[in-house]
Order: structure tokens, then sequence, then C-alpha cells
């Protein structure tokens, strides 16, 4: 029986400025990096995430350049305990938002509230309450 979901890769076309994106914009953590001749992979987390037994990590790979997965990341979704706070601080640090902020009719306290954002290669995330 599947216990939990492991990883979630993420295809980038740079490793290293999509780390620097993940840690400094998002606020996630570095918490491991692999490297052989054949792939380089690194791992991260949401900085809240951190020692949570099972946690979900993101991997950050880079395949070869053309690789129609860069810029395909869809269906994941980020939340924080104070969305509208972390939307705010998202578009501060350059965050570039698909779609803004907006409250649904549906979900607890008055409605769901989400926005969508993308990373350096286009990947595309829903921030959700």
């Amino acid at each position: 029986m599947i216990s939990h979901l492991q990883m979630i890769t993420i295809y980038v076309s740079n490793l290293q400025d999509s780390l620097e994106f993940y840690t400094s914009k998002l606020g996630c953590i570095k918490t491991d990096e692999y490297q052989d001749d054949e792939q380089h992979l690194i791992w991260i987390t949401p900085e809240g995430a951190k020692g949570i037994p099972q946690t979900t990590e993101i991997a950050l790979f880079a395949p070869d350049k053309g690789d129609p997965r860069i810029g395909s990341a869809s269906g994941l979704v980020f939340t924080s305990d104070d969305i509208e706070a972390t939307y705010h601080e998202l578009l501060k640090k350059g965050v570039t938002f698909s779609k803004h902020l907006v409250r649904h009719p549906y979900g607890e306290d008055g409605g769901d509230l989400e926005a969508r954002f993308v990373d350096l290669d286009g990947n595309e995330f829903l921030l959700h309450s």
C-alpha cells in the first residue's frame, strides 16, 4: 500500500538560477544534492516543512536543453498560514503571477483564496488557502 508522496520533480533550464529562485523568493531550503556523469539534481522543501517526517520534497532537475518538460509543471499547490501576506511578500520579491489573488465562493471562512505564479522557466503553480 502506498504510504506517502516522496518527491515531485520540476524540470528547469538552469539548476543554480532555479535554486536561487526557489530559496530566495519562495523561502525553500536546500535539503540535498546529487551529481554524477549523467545527472544533477537538487532537492528542496518549503522551510515550514523542514523536519516533518515524510515531507514531500521537490527535486529540481535540468534535463537537456529543449526538453519539453521544462516549463510544463502544473497541478502543484503551495499553501501558507497567511496566504494574503505570502502573496504580497512574493509580489515584493518579484515573483510573477499569472493570476492574482482571488476569493472563491466555496471553502471555509468566506471562501478559499488562490493565486497562480510562475518560476523562471514558466512552470506554473497554485498558491491556495
